[in-house]
């Protein structure tokens, strides 16, 4: 079973309970306007260039085969278009300024990593398949998921879940938890911000509370985007009417501005600052109280 993956994080603590292995599939349906990986969006390697590392010593122009690179008035210039992922340029690129991003592997040694790790996943810890969207390569998801139980370690997929419910049902009895990104309320949203189908989305996080499988909402608040009261309202309902008992806010971070311009793509936020810690406190804070009064309604019905 092969797939593409762009990287594997080791010793993650941020994609899931415990200490993890993050594996990070290339493809994606959506194209949010705020994503920090934005070279998972299309499948197939893609070239970054860190400019910062870059030492000028153009071993990149005669070692590409293709004519990507050239170097005008001293400064580094690619012709993106001509690029076939070959990694030649990587390889003569004494200062790691030049990386291919994106690989295809099997199943098989993707575990044998996530082996290098498994003795500091404890109790809570394991392995999570992220993104991109990894069922969009679901056959190869579950193969891995299986992997995974057969040798007894804990499993997880971040899914934005706009993809078909075949590929959920491929990867349910071997997930444990899934990480469900919920991030606007509208179609009009949708398609402005980040393409897909809400309708879809939607109806596979229903699938999800049908099977009974453990979700944590995702949501990420973007100011000037969704970081409205009517917003985390939707939230609540939401995760009220579906007994989802976790939810997450992921407030705003420009962190991935760098990545865009590095794979050769223009980011639509550039100008708009990380959402402050207090803030985002008050945003919990709301969502904590909205939360509170969809439960009570319920009690009272």
């Amino acid at each position: 079973m092969t797939g593409e993956i762009f990287s594997i994080e080791r010793f993650s603590i941020h994609d899931g309970p415990g200490v993890r292995t993050s594996i990070f599939f290339k493809g994606c349906p959506l194209h949010c306007i705020w994503c920090h990986n934005p070279e998972s969006h299309e499948r197939g390697p893609v070239l970054q260039y860190l400019e910062k590392e870059c030492v000028g010593c153009a071993g990149c122009v005669s070692a590409c085969p293709s004519g990507v690179h050239s170097f005008i008035n001293g400064k580094h210039r690619m012709d993106r278009g001509k690029c076939t992922g070959c990694g030649q340029c990587c390889l003569a690129c004494p200062g790691d300024a030049l990386r291919i991003r994106g690989k295809a592997c099997t199943a098989e040694e993707v575990l044998q990593v996530i082996g290098k790790d498994r003795p500091y996943y404890g109790e809570e810890g394991g392995v999570t398949l992220s993104g991109g969207e990894p069922l969009l390569q679901p056959d190869f998801a579950a193969e891995i998921l299986k992997l995974c139980k057969e040798r007894g370690i804990g499993t997880c997929v971040e899914t934005a879940g706009d993809v078909s419910q075949k590929a959920f049902l491929k990867v349910l009895a071997d997930t444990d938890l899934f990480l469900y990104d919920y991030k606007l309320d509208t179609q009009e949203q949708m398609d402005r911000y980040t393409g897909g189908s809400l309708k879809r989305i939607r109806e596979n996080l229903e699938l999800l509370a049908e099977h009974g499988k453990k979700v944590v909402l995702r949501c990420p608040i973007i100011p000037g985007i969704n970081d409205t009261r009517e917003h985390l309202k939707a939230i609540a309902e939401l995760a009220d009417r579906l007994s989802i008992a976790d939810t997450e806010l992921m407030p705003y971070h420009g962190y991935g501005e760098d990545k865009w311009r590095q794979i050769g793509k223009e980011y639509a936020l550039s100008r708009l600052p990380n959402m402050e810690k207090e803030t985002a406190d008050i945003c919990r804070r709301q969502l904590a109280g909205l939360r509170a009064g969809c439960h009570e309604k319920g009690r009272e019905v």
